[in-house]
């Protein structure tokens, strides 16, 4: 061996206490790190869930309420017509008059068929929106989703009032 060499024992395998200390902090605070990062995860995960919940609640009550409201039309351009056409078979002297009636009646026949036709387009719509949201009510009841959010969910006021619009909505599909 050459003078300036020397020779160094190898250094303990052993930690020394602030160097344990240091490695437990770390650990400890990782691990605080990610707790706290999975439970703003969950939380997160439950605001999307009751935000898509609340939507598909105020499609499906929007539609319903559309659909009503041409079912309603249609009984009014019914009944307007009848009337129009009783009109007209009592009163056959009016030339005049009686082109206008024509008119008016072609035309609340064709806005009749307007909305026939959404009722109709509606009526699919709703129906879609129906099956959507009882769907993914069943879901949540059941815990299927990705992160089990079911007993946060199933206590908050926009479940209560999607299942709500569920079995509002339920008999008229039927």
């Amino acid at each position: 061996m050459r003078e300036n060499d020397s020779y160094f024992p190898p250094k303990s395998s052993k930690i020394s206490t602030t160097e344990t200390t240091k490695m437990r902090t770390t650990t400890t605070s990782t691990d605080a790190n990610k707790d706290e990062e999975e439970h703003e995860m969950h939380e997160k995960r439950i605001s999307q869930v009751l935000r898509e919940l609340k939507i598909k609640t105020g499609v499906l009550r929007r539609l319903s309420k559309e659909r009503e409201m041409y079912e309603r039309e249609v009984l009014d351009f019914t009944s307007r017509i009848e009337k129009d056409e009783r009109i007209d078979r009592n009163d056959d002297d009016e030339t005049n008059d009686n082109n206008n009636n024509n008119n008016n009646a072609r035309q609340r026949k064709q806005c009749l068929e307007e909305s026939k036709a959404m009722v109709r387009d509606t009526f699919v719509r709703l129906e879609k929106a129906f099956v959507d949201l009882e769907e993914f009510v069943e879901t949540l009841v059941e815990g299927k989703e990705d992160f089990d959010v079911r007993d946060e969910v199933t206590g908050k006021e926009e479940f209560r009032l999607a299942k709500e619009q569920v079995e509002r909505v339920k008999p008229s599909l039927c």
